[in-house]
């Protein structure tokens, strides 16, 4: 009996206007770019011209990848291929896909479409993300993916409990006024409109003509974050489910994240110098295999958000939320050597850290604020640098080094035999807690680069830290 030749199974392509849904906003910064330019508006055929050629490049090059983007369901995984010029190959296997949301942007949402964004143990963001289908196809695929992925039985579990939480009133929620008042009094926007104010009044009384060209920019540091923060957040609500936190957030486009509690690698809770006069805070997560790895558009090192602004009630109680039991009041908080100064003048007296059975804490900053939580369990290494101005006071810096996101718990300029003994006796708790706690699925990450200090993990290394925050 002869063999027979091996068929290679050919995907389905996504939704024709995926390029355009994509893409329009390159298409805009192009079109105002050209309206922007003098010489162009002089000249309106040949700015017709040039908006026409990036229209149609836009296009070729749109359908070209459309073109090359093909998916297909195999018996364990969905397979993405991508690229014309360079392949890529995306498998997703059916058995890390925690959870599956149909999403639809403002474009996609005025053309009936959606797109799936599966949360991927050990993936990030993107990696997860298959756009655009129909809204009827994503729904179907959805259902399919999750039939594939936890069985009949588990599917209708999570369709039941979506539709649970989506019936069950939200734990917290953030107004949009604290949003946009919030965002005001950040030191990026008032530093941006002051320095645009300087301009203006320079410009228009004292005939000191600085140019737009440096205004845009300062311009862009207010628009800017009034944009991420307070559209990205807007409605922002956390809720419980049956597999952890769940936060919504988003006016044009609604995104949803699920925090299992086993996968929080830490905390960062954030309090610039206007906001701890009121008493609000920022606190984001490590999540593994998803917080630290950095996406289109974001800052490096982004996680998740847990709250985006809150009052001091509401940071206690989502902290309680997710780390049953624990009480920040309640850590005894060592504060670092007077002899500190010399390197940090005025913010010598923020930089302190504590410690409980279940977490170690680290705080710094007095114009931002910072204050690290570590669960002990979750902590990779612990080392102790120390640079030749360190050396001289008798000082050095203690990490304790986490996977990649915003949480990098130091305690700076701590005595050198307390350093040497906090090394020793956090490296104890870490120990002892990997025994007594029961670890999650085991994730590839990776540890903390080594901070902007030029510290590492050698005792001699040139790690002199002389800033004064």
């Amino acid at each position: 009996m002869t063999e027979q030749p091996a068929v290679e199974v050919v995907g389905q392509r996504l939704h024709p206007l995926t390029p355009f849904v994509k893409g329009w906003g390159y298409f805009v910064v192009a079109a105002v770019a050209l309206v922007n330019n003098e010489g162009l508006r002089s000249n309106l055929t040949i700015a017709g011209i040039g908006l026409a050629a990036v229209l149609v490049g836009g296009i070729l090059l749109g359908a070209l990848s459309w073109w090359f983007t093909k998916w297909q369901l195999t018996a364990e995984a969905i397979r993405v291929d991508s690229g014309f010029l360079f392949r890529r190959t995306r498998i997703i296997r059916f058995d890390r896909i925690q959870a599956i949301d149909v999403a639809q942007p403002f474009v996609a949402r005025l053309f009936g479409m959606a797109e799936l964004r599966m949360d991927v143990a050990g993936g990030g963001k993107s990696d997860g993300k298959l756009s655009y289908f129909r809204y009827e196809e994503a729904v179907q695929l959805r259902t399919t993916l999750l039939v594939r992925a936890k069985g009949e039985q588990g599917a209708a579990q999570q369709e039941l409990e979506q539709q649970a939480e989506a019936e069950a009133p939200p734990l917290l929620t953030v107004p949009t006024s604290r949003l946009l008042g919030a965002t005001l009094l950040s030191s990026t926007v008032v530093g941006s409109a002051g320095a645009l104010i300087w301009l203006i009044v320079a410009t228009m009384v004292l005939n000191f003509h600085v140019g737009l060209v440096a205004g845009l920019p300062l311009l862009l540091g207010v628009v800017h974050p009034i944009w991420k923060q307070v559209v990205g957040n807007h409605g922002f609500t956390l809720s419980e489910s049956s597999h952890g936190l769940r936060t919504k957030r988003g006016l044009l486009d609604v995104q949803r994240q699920t925090i299992p509690p086993g996968r929080v690698q830490g905390l960062l809770i954030t309090e610039p110098l206007i906001w701890r006069m009121i008493g609000w805070s920022r606190v984001e997560l490590d999540i593994a295999g998803v917080a630290g790895k950095k996406e289109d558009g974001e800052d490096d090192f982004d996680g998740a958000q847990l709250l985006p602004v809150g009052e001091r009630t509401e940071v206690a109680y989502v902290l309680s939320r997710v780390l049953p039991g624990f009480d920040l009041a309640r850590i005894d908080m060592h504060r670092a050597p007077e002899r500190a100064k010399w390197l940090r003048p005025i913010g010598w007296r923020y930089l302190t850290y504590g410690f409980d059975e279940q977490i170690m804490v680290t705080s710094k900053g007095w114009v931002s604020r910072q204050t690290a939580i570590v669960l002990h369990h979750k902590t990779q290494s612990v080392r102790m640098a120390q640079g030749p101005i360190q050396r001289r006071l008798g000082v050095a810096n203690v990490h304790v080094d986490t996977p990649l996101g915003p949480t990098n718990a130091i305690a700076f300029h701590r005595d050198q035999a307390e350093a040497a003994a906090l090394v020793d006796a956090q490296a104890d708790r870490a120990r002892e807690a990997r025994r007594t706690v029961s670890a999650s699925v085991a994730v590839q990450t990776q540890p903390n680069p080594p901070s902007p200090d030029g510290s590492s993990s050698s005792p001699a290394s040139p790690a002199d830290d002389n800033s004064a925050r």
